[in-house]
C-alpha cells in the first residue's frame, strides 16, 4: 500500500483561506492533513508525533524547535524572529503598502493616517511600504501616536491636528490606513460613533480582504487583497519541493514572498479627496463611465462646463487632467481584467473603452513597459495559475 504523507497545519492565527490553499495541495499530493484548532494542547498532540512535515504561522520556539529536532520538514508562515534557518513564505508586506498608497493617491490624498506599527514586524513592513510609496509623488504618512490600536484618543488627536491647521476634524477629508480588515472595521465604527462620514470625512483602507469581516459592516470596507488562499498553496509547493529533494534540516536561508492580488474597492474609500465640487463628481462621472470610450469633452458637457473650465479646475485641485485621468482609469481596468480573467484581448478593449487592440496595446506598453500577454503570463505565475 502507498505510504501516505502526514502533514500538520499548525496556525496560532487560524485562518480559513490559508487552509484552503494548503488542502487544495494536500489533495494533489496525497497528503493526509491535519490542522488542530486548540493551540494550547500542542504539547500533547506533539509528544510523540512523528509525521512529514509542518506548515506554520506560530510564536512558540519550543513548537518550532520540536520539528527541527525531530528533522521534520517545516515552513513559516510568520515573520518571528526564530534563528534557525526554516524556510518561510510570507506575504510581500512592502508590496501591500504600495498598493495602499496608489489607491489613495489615485483618490487624490496626499497625506494618509496611520497607527503605530507597534513593533509588530507584519505592521511595520507594511507602514514602511506606504511610506516609501506615498512620498514618491510628494505624498506623506502620518503615524498616529496616541496608541497602537483603535482608541477613542485617536478622535482626539485627529481633532487637535485638525485645529492646528485652522479646520475642523468634520471639515477634513482624510485617508486612513489599517494594516489589517479588523483594524479597518473598528475605524469605520469609530468614525460612525463620532459622527463622521466615511469614506467623505475618513476613506478607510484595510488589507486581506476578509469577506467574514466585511459582510458584517454597515458599508464595504475597501481592502488590499493579501491572497491568503494562495499563501497557503505556495507554502505547501515548497513543502512538497523540500519532501521531494532534500529530507532534514536546511542550512540555507529561504524566504518566499507572496505577492497580493491588489486592492478590491468598496464603499469605505469611493471618494475622491478634493473639495471643489465640480472635479468631485466629474471625477466619479470618469470613473463610471470611462468604459464607454468617452473624451474630456464628454466629462465637460455632463458636468455642465467649457472644457477649458474643466481643465482649469483639475489642474487646481487634482493630480491629473481630465484626459489623464479617463487613460489612467481604463488602463487600470485593463490590467485588472488581464491578471484576474481569461478574457481576449479584444474583448478587454470593447469593455474598457477602447476603439481598437492596437490603441490597447500601445496604452499598456507606454503605462506598464511590457505587453498585455507577458502581463497576465507574469501574473498567472506569481499566482501559480
Amino acid at each position: 500500500m502507498l505510504k501516505r504523507k502526514h502533514i500538520l497545519l499548525l496556525l496560532e492565527w487560524y485562518d480559513y483561506r490559508i487552509h484552503l490553499g494548503v488542502a487544495q495541495v494536500a489533495r494533489q499530493n496525497g497528503w493526509q492533513l491535519n490542522c488542530p484548532k486548540e493551540m494550547n494542547v500542542n504539547e500533547g498532540f506533539l509528544k510523540n508525533w512523528n509525521g512529514d512535515g509542518c506548515i506554520a504561522l506560530l510564536e512558540c520556539v519550543e513548537t518550532l524547535d520540536y520539528f527541527w529536532n525531530k528533522k521534520i520538514p517545516i515552513i513559516d508562515l510568520g515573520l518571528f524572529g526564530y534563528r534557525r534557518p526554516v524556510p518561510r513564505v510570507v506575504t510581500d508586506n512592502r508590496k501591500i503598502g504600495q498598493l495602499a498608497a496608489e489607491h489613495f493617491r489615485d483618490h487624490g490624498y496626499r497625506e494618509v493616517f496611520a497607527l503605530h506599527h507597534g513593533d509588530n514586524s507584519m505592521f511595520r513592513e507594511r507602514l514602511e511600504g506606504l511610506q516609501e510609496f506615498m512620498e514618491l509623488e510628494g505624498g506623506h504618512v502620518t503615524v498616529l501616536t496616541s496608541a497602537n490600536n483603535i482608541q477613542p484618543a485617536i478622535i482626539n488627536e485627529l481633532k487637535m491636528l485638525a485645529k492646528s491647521r485652522g479646520k475642523k476634524l468634520e471639515e477634513l477629508s482624510l485617508g486612513f490606513f489599517g494594516y489589517e480588515d479588523t483594524m479597518a472595521a473598528e475605524m469605520i465604527s469609530l468614525c460612525l460613533q463620532n459622527d463622521l462620514r466615511v469614506p467623505e470625512n475618513f476613506a478607510v483602507l484595510g488589507v486581506d480582504n476578509d469577506n467574514l469581516i466585511n459582510s458584517g459592516l454597515a458599508l464595504g470596507l475597501s481592502s488590499v487583497d493579501s491572497d491568503q488562499e494562495g499563501l497557503g498553496k505556495a507554502a505547501a509547493r515548497l513543502l512538497q519541493s523540500i519532501l521531494e529533494s532534500q529530507p532534514g534540516n536546511p542550512t540555507e536561508k529561504i524566504v518566499l514572498r507572496h505577492p497580493p492580488k491588489g486592492v478590491v474597492t468598496r464603499r469605505s474609500t469611493d471618494c475622491y479627496a478634493v473639495r471643489n465640487p465640480l472635479v468631485a463628481n466629474a471625477l466619479h462621472y470618469i470613473q463610471q463611465n470611462f468604459y464607454r470610450g468617452i473624451m474630456a469633452t464628454d466629462v465637460a458637457d455632463a458636468m455642465g462646463v467649457t472644457q477649458q473650465g474643466l481643465q482649469k479646475a483639475f489642474a487646481r485641485n487634482y493630480t491629473r487632467s481630465p484626459g489623464q485621468e479617463i487613460r489612467h482609469q481604463r488602463i487600470q481596468a485593463v490590467a485588472h481584467l488581464l491578471g484576474t480573467t481569461k478574457a481576449k484581448l479584444d474583448e478587454i478593449a470593447v469593455n474598457c473603452g477602447y476603439n481598437s487592440v492596437s490603441s490597447l496595446v500601445h496604452s499598456f506598453r507606454e503605462t506598464y513597459g511590457t505587453t498585455p500577454g507577458k502581463f497576465r503570463k507574469q501574473k498567472q505565475e506569481e499566482y501559480g495559475g
